[in-house]
């Protein structure tokens, strides 16, 4: 069964721009990365930028907030080549939610201006757990009715 879980990714994407030029312009080796015409998924689709990745080094089954602060010490100091480096590619912040429950999802002031400095997007992914072994609500049967029962 999958556990909820919560991370936070730098992620820079461009055409022209390599995850090993990226790596020399800020000085912070990847967690991840990828190059144009790698092939990831399921399906192996070919990748059409090459991609610098870094992970919040939170455990995962932190808040968001300790994540995204996490994430923030970890760049903080090249925040301004990252602003740089957003003229030639893409740079977002995702944060990718697992769990049971809907959480709540906000960010300060502060933390906006950090991606706005870096010239960065913000993506939120948050994904539902559903407990497999929950007695599914019972079948409607022809001719019942919706909503409240007729007082007539």
């Amino acid at each position: 069964m999958q556990r909820e879980t919560t991370v936070v990714r730098l992620r820079i994407t461009s055409a022209t721009l390599t995850a090993a030029e990226i790596e020399a312009k800020l000085g912070i080796k990847p967690d991840e990365s990828w190059k144009i015409g790698d092939r990831t998924g399921t399906f192996g689709a070919i990748l059409k930028d090459h991609g610098y990745q870094l992970d919040s080094t939170a455990m995962m089954t932190t808040r968001l907030e300790d994540h995204f602060r996490s994430m923030l010490k970890r760049i903080a100091p090249v925040a301004q080549k990252i602003g740089e480096i957003s003229t030639q590619a893409k740079v977002e912040i995702v944060c990718s939610i697992i769990s049971k429950i809907i959480p709540p999802v906000s960010f300060q002031k502060d933390d906006l201006r950090w991606m706005a400095a870096m010239g960065a997007s913000l993506e939120v992914e948050i994904s539902m757990l559903v407990d497999r072994n929950a007695q599914a609500p019972a079948a409607k049967k022809p001719g019942d009715k919706e909503g409240p029962a007729s007082v007539f």
